[in-house]
This record gives C-alpha cells, structure tokens and sequence, in this order.
C-alpha cells in the first residue's frame, strides 16, 4: 500500500474510533520509539495510540489492523540499509497547510516516542544529536496555514528530508551507543606498558 493511500487510510480509520491522535502523530511516536536502543513493544505503541480512543468493534478492528501493518512496514523501512524510510504524511496534493501542520505533529509524535525507546538524557547525546531535537521541537510548532506558494512548497520538502534524515540519524546514534559498552573506550593493544 503506498505511504499516501496508508495515511488516509490510517487518519480516518483513527478518527472513526474518536482517537486524538493523528496518522502523522502515531507514526512519528512510532519512529521516535525505533530510534531509541530498547526493543520497540507494539502493544505499548498501540496503547500510546489509542488511550483516549472509544475502540470498539469493527472500527476497532480495522484501525488494530492499520497500525499493526504499519508497525510491520516502519520497523523494517528504518532498518532498510537503502534508506527507504519516510515520515508518514499527507499526499502531495493535500494542501500545504495540512501538510505543514501533519508534520509539526509528526515532529511532535517523535518527541514523545524517544524516551518510550529508552534514549537517553542530553548529558549522553552528541551535540548533533541534540540540535536536530532541537530542531524537530521548532517544526512540531510549524505555522499549519502558510501560502500555497513554491517557496513554501520549497520549503516543506527541505523539512522533511531534514526530519527524514535526522530520523535516522538520531537512530543511527542509538543503536551505535547500545553496542558500545558503558566506560572507557578500548586501549591499543591491551597492554599496560610496565
């Protein structure tokens, strides 16, 4: 299913069980969990999802099934070595407000998801890491009604290559701390010298 046909599906299908969360939202929480060292938990995700939900019957079923496959699809997307990964978002000809404002919440989502994967505080972060965090805090407060203009156009697609990359970044780092053990990095050869 493309990214654009899983969004809409995902947002009303959302919707439909009265969840506040958004499409965009869901999957950036889902994102910022992945980019964290601990083993994501789908039930927890869901959970985050659906807590003010009314999830009941067929509604309940479908959405359980969206975001089942949409755990599936992003788990292997930010693990993809061909960087397949994207931020779930609104189709290109949504306009550019709605677009704007799905990616402030993506940004928004990611915030929450980081600490539910266990990342830890900034005082164990590299300095790169802490600005794109910086950063995604600034785009989840993005402006949702700008012009429909090609500068704004421009614009919004430098943001989410940005947010796409620094995703993987951030998830790149994590997963690089979890393997290097706790301490002193490792000496030369071993030796102590006398």
């Amino acid at each position: 299913m493309a990214d654009t046909e899983l969004y809409q599906q995902l947002d009303d299908a959302l919707a439909a069980v009265d969840s506040d969360t958004t499409a965009a939202e869901a999957h950036g929480v889902l994102c910022g969990m992945l980019s964290g060292p601990e083993e994501p938990d789908r039930a927890r995700w869901i959970a985050q999802v659906l807590e003010y939900a009314h999830a009941r019957g067929d509604a309940a079923r479908a959405c359980l099934e969206l975001l089942t496959e949409l755990f599936t699809d992003t788990t292997e997307e930010m693990a993809d070595e061909e960087l397949r990964f994207r931020p779930l978002l609104p189709s290109e000809e949504a306009p550019i407000g709605e677009r704007s404002a799905a990616l402030g919440r993506w940004c928004e989502g990611y915030l929450l998801g980081l600490p539910m994967g266990g990342l830890a505080g900034s005082e164990r972060r590299p300095r790169e890491i802490d600005e794109v965090l910086r950063d995604f805090g600034e785009i989840a407060r993005i402006e949702d009604d700008p012009d429909p203009d090609e500068d704004n156009e421009a614009a919004y697609a430098e943001l989410v290559e940005y947010v796409r990359m620094g995703a993987l970044l951030v998830q790149e780092h994590a997963t690089a701390s979890q393997r290097q053990p706790a301490g002193n990095p490792p000496r030369g050869n071993g030796s102590d010298g006398g």
